[in-house]
């Protein structure tokens, strides 16, 4: 499953990239989110989240290991998440890349999600309206965030 868009964030790029890789802004951003910090790991730190589900049936909470490839600043970063739980695991990864426009930055992302066990069986037709209703949920609150950040 593929997801992409891009949105317009009225901030400097550099403190939109620093955004999206603070635990505390990400815990505010996220739907769902209950908690969000940093863990380290033999291979460097990750990101962990416990986050509920909007999709019935698949509330958790869940812990969620998200981590860093690429990452380029104030540009470009890979986010790589692979939560597993009873209901199945999803290997996604989202790429970031961060442009000035007209005093704006504009975010482009294109997130790719593999999905296996129970969860693969959830219907697009219910599973693409969850997706895009938390991404825009995220999107404004995360709007809110950087604007707290940057005031």
């Amino acid at each position: 499953m593929e997801v992409k868009g891009s949105r317009k964030i009225a901030a400097p790029q550099p403190q939109v990239f620093q955004a999206l890789l603070n635990p505390e802004v990400l815990k505010n951003s996220i739907p769902g989110c209950e908690k969000a910090e940093l863990v380290d790991f033999p291979d460097g730190q990750q990101l962990k989240l416990v986050v509920t589900s909007p999709i019935p049936g698949f509330k958790g909470p869940y812990r969620i290991f998200m981590r860093t490839r690429e990452v380029v600043p104030p540009s470009h970063v890979i986010l790589i998440a692979e939560p597993k739980s009873s209901a199945g695991e999803v290997t996604a990864t989202c790429t970031i890349d961060l442009v000035t426009e007209g005093g704006v930055t504009v975010l482009n992302y294109n997130a790719d999600a593999t999905l296996s066990g129970k969860v693969s069986h959830i219907p697009d037709i219910a599973l693409k309206p969850a997706i895009k209703g938390s991404l825009d949920q995220f999107f404004k609150n995360f709007e809110k965030q950087v604007a707290m950040i940057t005031a």
